[in-house]
């Protein structure tokens, strides 16, 4: 096994042990010392995020479909859908979601309207 091997081998150990407070972490670092190794901060892992990719659309267009037309009304019923939205970031990801739905041809706006192609 080829020195670099090890030492990434060595390096995963350690971020799996720190983020899972897991034992051994002693045995690793010093095994890392050892061998020359400079150990990077460990992150934290990142938490999943709570919508999944084309959630926001799949809402949208759910919303849509039920009658909310306007952005805002949209954006009150993805707030609804998603609580871990305050009312503001509700919008905003509405917003955006809407703009990139557009531009993909799935809705089109019409006098302040949203509506599903």
């Amino acid at each position: 096994m080829q020195d670099k091997s090890i030492d990434g081998a060595l390096l995963a150990l350690r971020k799996q042990i720190i983020r899972g407070n897991g034992e051994g972490i002693a045995h690793v670092e010093a095994l890392l010392v050892m061998r020359g190794v400079p150990m990077p901060a460990v992150l934290p892992a990142k938490k999943p995020d709570a919508a999944r990719k084309g959630m926001m659309r799949i809402i949208i267009l759910d919303g849509i479909r039920q009658g909310y037309r306007t952005q805002r009304e949209l954006a009150a019923y993805v707030a609804g859908k998603r609580p871990d939205l305050d009312p503001r970031a509700a919008y905003l990801r509405t917003t955006q979601a809407l703009q990139k739905m557009r531009l993909a041809g799935m809705v089109r706006q019409e006098s302040g309207v949203w509506l599903a192609q």
